[in-house]
């Protein structure tokens, strides 16, 4: 039995824009404006072959979303000529995770929040900048960064979406406003949006974030030319009970307990990847995670809980599910489906197949057949022991034992982060390999001894989990000491060293064709988790990385030999993309790193070294060296907390590192290297102190950040939270570790 179906009637964070002088619409953003020529945009469709041309249209260039360029003037002969042509400061310390487009000598991107931005692609001369100027408020409903992964063109237009939810779509020629869609249904719930919009025909489609919160997934299509919603399609049903709001979630209902935890939304957000196949037209969808995670908690009789960790193919046309796949069925771990989608056309015994490839944070590589659902193959890219094999027959994992942590712990691979993330992988049609930015980590996870209690707008995934590294996020942390060591855990489980890799893939026969280590100096740490950051591959024959150390590696694409290293002065995480003005091939890549753990600075990173404000840099065969930002001069150890921060008690310590835990450490974890212009709660001044209850209850700073937080915490849990960031604040003096924190002395917050 196929999986596949059929139907017929188908914080406190630094505010992150600088200074400047800008045209504003009322309530609709601003930008700030020069000039870019009236050309038109052409429209992403394969016979256009506009990659041919030097333009990248979309995310992954174009429509088949490869991360491929056909450009070859750089190539394995010359690559160690490439050098730095021309850069732009962007106004930003958080991550920039986008892979910008060009078309007419313009390249387009975003960056945090939603910022857009256009540059004049042959020397970085600054044409427009877009500010969403959202609701601040939304930063507290993050759960990995406030980024965003980039623009969407069609036409005259350029289309963006902002982290508070509004869908903007604006003039190419001068970032204004041409029309401004609120995307969210419920404002109140933990929606947000980092991923990018996509284009199907006429429409601009639209997913969102937030199921660690209380999101019910969906997309929504809009008229790309008024604004005006086409239609919606929800990942998960709302009711075990009629009426549904479109006939696939009647089916998606039978797979849920009717007893299921529906207040909390359930999650399947779409918050990065979808493709669209212009030829099919197949709009191909990937959703997210559940919450809470655990099953037997939010479905307690079990079933498949449909759509969640699902790839879903939509016509466009009306909103109507034409078939899907389901990656991992009554998903447990935080195991989305939502990783780049790459459609291909591979000969597979003998036959030519219009696949789609998927290596989703499951640890299994996927290739589907993209018209009808089929799945033609599946088998580990990465250590996996949550299931030992993908049955063929009814395309379903095989559980293992080891994949249940409800009654006890468990060491499960891959952990939560994924054996791949959002960071995009690319396939070359020209070696037959895909490059896989793949990471080694299994987390131990366990159940809260607390019993589940919904907080509207709050986070509810309600579970606990460690990584196999030392340090606050693993076997250093208050978990760790209530938990069997790792070695009664680990017995008879893969390798728990933390490890990242650049691997080289072939699809037809799901085999490892080569792969390089990408985990700098941080073997078995959360950095070598983080250090290989999404992949270009072009004609020339190079394979492109950007590091977390901050070089742009060029490789061999068929032996994986490294032929060049940049240093680039910055830490990386985004794709890089090529593009050609003028006769001349250009490779462009936006730097800076957060999002999820990555707001972690440590010696090593070019972060810690140079800072992490965002660029968009370029480079070309000829080129020098690239312009460094001064070295940053970080504090000595810490000092004593000041004498208003008084201690409290060990039963207050401990209820407000749970709080702690719940409500802050997506953003604030006590991590010395702690970056992106967040501070070390540990390090709080005096009238920080002072304030505290104020700036937690009363948004006293929600302008540069940090929300209020009354409606999820009262003030004996506020003092509660308070006190055990003063019994860490006293850990951390008394241990004289050195901050990471860029500011000496007691710095004001945020």
């Amino acid at each position: 039995m196929r999986r596949t179906f059929k139907v017929s009637l188908c914080l406190l964070i630094f505010a992150i824009i600088g200074a400047c002088d800008t045209k504003s619409e009322a309530g609709n953003g601003s930008s700030n404006t020069n000039s870019i020529s009236n050309n038109n945009v052409t429209d992403q469709q394969p016979s256009n072959n506009p990659l041919q041309s030097g333009s990248w249209l979309t995310g992954g260039g174009d429509y088949r979303q490869a991360y491929f360029s056909p450009l070859k003037h750089i190539n394995r002969s010359n690559v160690t000529e490439l050098g730095y042509a021309w850069h732009i400061d962007l106004p930003s310390e958080h991550g920039y995770e986008a892979t910008p487009l060009m078309v007419d000598g313009v390249l387009y991107g975003s960056g945090p929040q939603g910022i857009a931005f256009a540059v004049d692609a042959s020397n970085g001369r600054s044409l427009w900048q877009f500010n969403p100027e959202i609701d601040p408020q939304f930063m507290r409903k993050v759960c990995c960064g406030v980024v965003n992964r980039g623009v969407a063109l069609s036409g005259e237009t350029v289309f963006v979406a902002a982290l508070d939810g509004h869908l903007f779509a604006l003039d190419k020629i001068d970032g204004t406003v041409v029309w401004r869609a609120d995307t969210f249904m419920d404002r109140k719930r933990g929606y947000t949006i980092t991923g990018a919009p996509y284009i199907a025909g006429d429409l601009v489609i639209i997913g969102n974030a937030g199921a660690e919160f209380d999101a019910r997934g969906y997309i929504t299509a809009y008229d790309r030319h008024t604004g005006e919603q086409r239609w919606r399609f929800f990942t998960v049903p709302n009711s075990p009970n009629p009426p549904f709001e479109h006939p696939e979630l009647e089916v998606a209902a039978a797979t849920w307990d009717p007893d299921s935890l529906w207040q909390v939304g359930l999650g399947g957000t779409v918050w990065d990847a979808m493709a669209f196949d212009p030829q099919l037209n197949l709009l191909y969808v990937g959703t997210g995670n559940a919450a809470p995670y655990p099953r037997k908690l939010r479905s307690p009789v079990g079933g498949d809980n449909l759509y969640l960790a699902s790839i879903l193919a939509i016509n466009p046309d009306d909103g109507r599910l034409v078939w899907h796949y389901q990656t991992t069925p009554g998903d447990n771990w935080d195991f989305t489906a939502t990783q780049k989608m790459i459609l291909a056309d591979l000969t597979i015994e003998g036959k030519s197949r219009q696949v789609l490839m998927q290596a989703p944070k499951n640890g299994f590589f996927y290739v589907l057949d993209r018209v009808t659902g089929e799945l033609i193959s599946a088998e580990p890219y990465a250590q996996v022991s949550w299931a030992s094999h993908i049955d063929l027959d009814t395309g379903r994992p095989v559980e293992t034992a080891q994949a249940e942590y409800f009654d006890e712990p468990k060491l499960i691979f891959p952990g939560p982060q994924g054996a791949h993330n959002w960071q995009p992988m690319s396939y070359s049609p020209q070696t037959g390999l895909v490059y896989i930015p793949a990471k080694e980590a299994g987390a131990i996870w366990t159940m809260p001894e607390e019993a589940f209690t919904y907080q509207e707008g709050g986070l509810n995934s309600h579970s606990q989990y460690i990584f196999t590294t030392p340090g606050e996020w693993g076997l250093d942390s208050a978990l760790a000491k209530t938990l069997p060591s790792l070695k009664v855990l680990g017995a008879g489980q893969p390798d728990t060293t933390i490890r990242g890799f650049l691997r080289a893939w072939n699809p037809v026969t799901q085999t490892l064709a080569w792969e390089r280590e990408t985990s700098g100096p941080w073997i078995g740490n959360m950095n070598a988790f983080w250090n290989g950051g999404g992949v270009l591959s072009t004609a020339g024959n190079l394979v492109f990385q950007g590091r977390g150390t901050g070089e742009l590696a060029a490789l061999d694409a068929y032996t994986g030999e490294t032929l060049h290293q940049i240093a680039v002065g910055a830490s990386m995480m985004a794709a890089p993309m090529s593009y050609s003005v003028d006769g001349i091939q250009y490779v462009a890549i936006l730097t800076g790193v957060g999002g999820g753990n990555g707001n972690d600075y440590v010696p090593g990173m070019a972060a810690y070294t140079y800072g992490n404000a965002g660029r968009l840099i370029a480079f070309k065969l000829g080129g020098g060296t690239v312009p460094k930002r001064p070295e940053v001069v970080h504090a000595g150890a810490s000092t004593a907390p000041p004498a208003v921060a008084r201690r409290g008690s060990p039963q207050q310590i401990m209820e407000g590192e749970s709080l702690f835990l719940r409500n802050c450490a997506k953003c604030h974890a006590n991590i010395d290297g702690r970056g992106a212009g967040i501070p070390d709660l540990r390090r709080m001044s005096a009238d920080t102190h002072r304030a505290f209850r104020q700036i937690v209850l009363e948004g006293t700073l929600v302008e540069r950040g940090m929300g209020n937080f009354s409606d999820l915490l009262n003030a004996d849990q506020v003092e509660a939270l308070h006190t055990y960031l003063i019994d860490e604040a006293w850990q951390l003096f008394s241990r004289n570790v050195p901050t990471g924190e860029w500011h000496s002395g007691e710095q004001e917050l945020p």
